[in-house]
């Protein structure tokens, strides 16, 4: 049975998807349907509870068809895929119940469900395979409902929204599968534990070369300046709960596959090196352009891109504290993210609008306003939320780069002055508006998530975390301190909290960035610019690869 668990849990949800498609000729009741989605949403989440402690004590392998490693396609339960899977099970099931619990804002259409488990069912496969070619199908899988979903608000936006995302991805899709075929020249498999055995006998021009590829689709996929084109208006249009999912889940698939492409033996100092500059690039235009807009999800948008920023920053470090903190800070952002976007969903669907102007947390529901301030106060790193920790790692395991850490505080300070901004207009008095206790479920679910996983970071680092990035950078290799009272006093936890005055007094200032006209070059461009800045965003890793 063991050995069975992951492909169990990636044909449960495809398997609710086929049962409702198939029954829908017989239009069953509503009721019937919302059942048999959440149990198809369930199984994976119980199986991944019952069956973590046994995969983080010996990594589970699944041969499909019988075939052994590296010649068929595995499926691998190791510390990494378990804690991503575990994060897919999360987001998704609780961004469902978001949408029984808000029939007036689940979009409308006879296969929403049926997407949505087949979305599930790629992102679990994406986390779960253990070769480069299912991880490319798989993904294809998660965005072709992608597409789709995308529409699902019938609004001109939408339609444009998902048509950008379904050109710039099939662009960099091919340059993905470009890398693939030189990968398979070169080493002769596609199993990754295979290339990370002979991967590094490969003269590292030639790994240069394939990483180039790899960088745009990764870029691409997690939002990285100037690959991000697709990703404001995809977030921006789309229903709450598809956009949690995108924020959660989605971009985090290319920061998983930055992960485990420079684990395999891409982790060269040219390519270290220019990870960390598009990193920074993208956390500080990401930060910035939260100032441009009035509209909450927008601004959301823009911070996800910052985020996306700074873990890609620290990845490009690759130390072993630096991998760890990234990854830590990539799961609390897929926590509070979600909870953030399904928040401000609640937000327009009671106001009608999201200009920050006119939504109030002072005379608004009382749960809510809890809900998307603790997100809020996860989002520019307060005690005792997930993301004050693991933004302080991040910190701590930059302090010996100072070129690095300088950069990576601005961006600190300006998501912060940006929260701060956020929260000064959305505290204005505005009309009143009751929100329904049942809509809240979700919200205080990932509300008491951001808080736990917090207060429990040492059990969560020595547990899961950092074994999840031994798996990349090598066993035993992590020394560092993870104690939440530690963190607190520690250089990285105190620079953290000692900036948060300075973001204060800058917030007012940084709001006359919105007068500067930059949309049209790094947002809301045409789709012949989109797909320029892609292919020049190829041209620019080659050439600064090579200059190293």
């Amino acid at each position: 049975m063991i050995e069975h668990v992951p492909i169990i849990i990636i044909i449960t949800p495809l398997a609710g998807a086929i049962i409702l498609e198939l029954i829908s000729k017989f239009d069953p009741p509503q009721r019937f349907k919302d059942s048999l989605t959440l149990i198809a949403l369930s199984i994976p989440v119980i199986l991944l509870l019952a069956f973590t402690p046994r995969s983080l004590a010996n990594p589970i392998y699944y041969e499909l068809g019988g075939w052994e490693i590296p010649y068929g396609i595995t499926l691998v339960m190791d510390n990494l895929s378990v804690m991503m899977s575990g994060i897919v099970g999360i987001v998704t099931l609780t961004t469902f119940v978001y949408s029984l619990e808000s029939k007036n804002m689940l979009p409308k259409g006879d296969r929403y469900y049926f997407l949505f488990l087949f979305m599930t069912t790629g992102l679990y496969g994406v986390f779960l395979t253990g070769d480069l070619i299912m991880r490319y199908e798989f993904f294809e899988v998660t965005v072709l409902a992608t597409y789709v979903l995308l529409t699902y608000t019938k609004t001109k936006e939408s339609l444009r929204a998902s048509f950008y995302y379904l050109i710039i991805g099939s662009v960099s899709t091919f340059l993905f599968l470009v890398g693939i075929g030189l990968i398979y020249f070169n080493v002769g498999f596609l199993d990754l534990k295979e290339i990370g055995e002979t991967l590094p006998a490969v003269p590292v021009p030639a790994r240069i070369l394939i990483f180039s590829f790899f960088m745009v689709t990764i870029g691409v996929k997690s939002g990285l300046v100037p690959f991000h084109t697709w990703l404001p208006d995809a977030h921006f249009s789309a229903p709450a709960p598809i956009t949690a999912v995108l924020a959660g889940l989605t971009v985090k698939v290319g920061l998983y596959m930055l992960f485990r492409t420079i684990g395999v033996g891409f982790d060269i100092p040219a390519i270290l090196h220019i990870v960390v500059i598009f990193g920074l690039v993208t956390g500080i235009v990401g930060a910035l352009m939260t100032f441009k807009y009035w509209n909450i999800k927008r601004i959301l948008v823009w911070h996800t891109i910052a985020q996306i920023g700074l873990i890609t920053a620290c990845v490009g470090i690759w130390t072993p504290s630096s991998v760890s903190s990234a990854l830590y800070h990539m799961v609390n952002h897929s926590i509070f993210k979600p909870l953030l976007f399904l928040s401000a969903g609640s937000f327009i669907f009671l106001y009608g609008t999201g200009d920050i102007r006119e939504i109030s947390l002072r005379r608004g529901h009382p749960i809510l306003a809890s809900t998307f301030l603790i997100g809020l106060f996860a989002l520019m790193g307060l005690p005792p939320m997930n993301g004050f920790y693991s933004k302080a790692f991040m910190i701590q395991s930059a302090l010996s780069r100072p070129l690095v850490l300088v950069p990576l505080m601005i961006i600190h300070v300006l998501i912060a002055a940006s929260v701060f901004r956020i929260i000064y207009h959305a505290a204005s008095e505005s009309k009143y508006a009751e929100a329904p206790v049942s809509l809240m479920k979700p919200l205080m679910i990932l509300a008491g998530l951001t808080i736990f996983i917090g207060a429990t970071t040492t059990i969560w680092m020595n547990n899961i975390i950092v074994p999840g990035s031994e798996v990349l950078v090598g066993a035993g290799s992590s020394s560092a301190s993870y104690l939440e009272l530690t963190t607190l006093i520690s250089a990285g936890g105190l620079l953290l909290l000692g900036t948060l005055p300075l973001a204060f007094v800058l917030y007012p200032f940084l709001e006359r960035v919105k007068d500067i006209e930059v949309r049209r070059i790094v947002s809301e461009v045409s789709l012949t610019d989109a797909v320029r800045y892609l292919l020049i965003g190829q041209g620019i890793v080659i050439a600064l690869i090579l200059l190293y």
